[in-house]
């Protein structure tokens, strides 16, 4: 590695650059860059494939408990559309397990690492407490009703200053999701104590 009177720079010949790449690779200091430091973040990103990997299996087994005797796995059935969301679940999870882990890949988790640093924790822990908020609200409040809430919080948890706007796309959101599951996809919704 070519040195300055300044200190060490980039590596210059293939010796050297191979060592920075398995530096790199371990997460080590690198000599030169912001701050000397290279930081990778491999356990974050295996973590979030192995779970969505995992929420993709439970819900094609969840798939296969849908009631469907008059439709089977037709198109308008309320079994295809969970079964092929599903199997694209698993599909982009086993891809993105084979980029952390079979075949790391470096920028990848470079980017999740700076990610991480810069991502302010409490707001991402909010959305996930809405959420299951909403699952448990959903059946005493009914589907329109839950997902308008939802969306408006949502909403302005993120940052949204349009209130008004923010709660009529959640009632458009509630109303027509539900129209489309009761009446296309023959999946009933809960409809709480307003029938809605």
């Amino acid at each position: 590695m070519s040195t300055s009177a300044t200190g060490p720079t980039r590596p210059t010949g293939p010796a050297d650059a191979a060592d920075s790449e398995a530096r790199f690779e371990r997460g080590a200091p690198a000599p030169g860059g912001a701050g000397g430091v290279a930081p990778l973040a491999w356990a974050g990103p295996r973590i979030v494939g192995a779970v969505l990997l995992a929420l993709g299996v439970l819900a094609l087994i969840a798939t296969f408990d849908i009631a469907s005797a008059r439709d089977g796995w037709a198109i308008q059935g309320p079994r295809f559309a969970p079964l092929v969301a599903s199997i694209l679940l698993i599909l982009l999870s086993v891809a993105f397990l084979v980029r952390t882990v079979v075949r790391p890949d470096v920028e990848l988790a470079r980017y999740a690492a700076a990610e991480a640093h810069a991502t302010h924790w409490p707001t991402p822990a909010a959305l996930l407490a809405l959420l299951v908020g909403y699952a448990l609200l959903l059946t005493s409040l009914g589907y329109a009703l839950a997902t308008t809430i939802f969306v408006w919080l949502t909403a302005w948890l993120l940052g949204s200053e349009r209130p008004v706007r923010d709660a009529i796309v959640g009632v458009v959101l509630g109303v027509v999701a539900g129209y489309a599951f009761g009446h296309w996809l023959n999946v009933q919704l809960p409809t709480g104590p307003w029938g809605v």
